[in-house]
């Protein structure tokens, strides 16, 4: 992804954030990591049909990883852009490429290789990208999240053949 679609995405993000809408979505009844004992949860800030994406549902999310947890090995039907707030998560491309955000500048990473995000670093996810994080610390992890979507596709695709093709026609 390039700068300048990087700064569109974290505008539109912006704008969610500021307008504090939520014209679909379900929060999925997220509680609090502390509440949970849950290895995952997610909290669903908002969601909205952006009038300059038609077919497209934006999203805004926060990811509460808990220490030992995984995530199923996946990608994403559209462009997910990530930050950590706290923690270090172990984020595994199995294969494709993300753009990993750290304070020095962004960096292309292409699998199969791990790489470890801590708070204040990001990642930009599209669909080429297969991939999975874990929390191998002691500390739960915390992301907060933008995914543009097709209308319709799930937050992430799960994948049990890693090497299978990814198409982002439904799965």
């Amino acid at each position: 992804m390039s700068v300048r679609g990087l700064a569109l995405a974290l505008v539109v993000v912006g704008a969610v954030l500021a307008s504090g809408c939520s014209t679909g979505g379900d929060s999925g009844g997220a509680t609090s990591q502390a509440a949970s004992a849950e290895p995952v949860v997610r909290e669903r800030f908002g969601a909205t049909n952006p009038g300059n994406a038609p077919g497209q549902e934006l999203f805004l999310e926060q990811v509460t990883i808990a220490p030992g947890a995984r995530l199923a090995t996946h990608y994403h039907q559209g462009t997910q852009v990530a930050h950590v707030v706290s923690g270090e998560l172990t984020y595994n491309i199995v294969r494709g490429s993300a753009t990993v955000l750290r304070a020095d500048g962004p960096e292309e990473v292409a699998g199969p290789t791990v790489v470890v995000l801590r708070a204040g670093d990001g990642v930009v996810e599209t669909p080429d990208v297969v991939h999975y994080g874990a929390n191998d610390g002691d500390e739960p992890v915390v992301i907060v999240l933008a995914a543009l979507l097709a209308d319709g596709a799930p937050m992430a695709t799960a994948i049990d053949d890693p090497s299978a093709p990814v198409t982002t026609a439904g799965g």
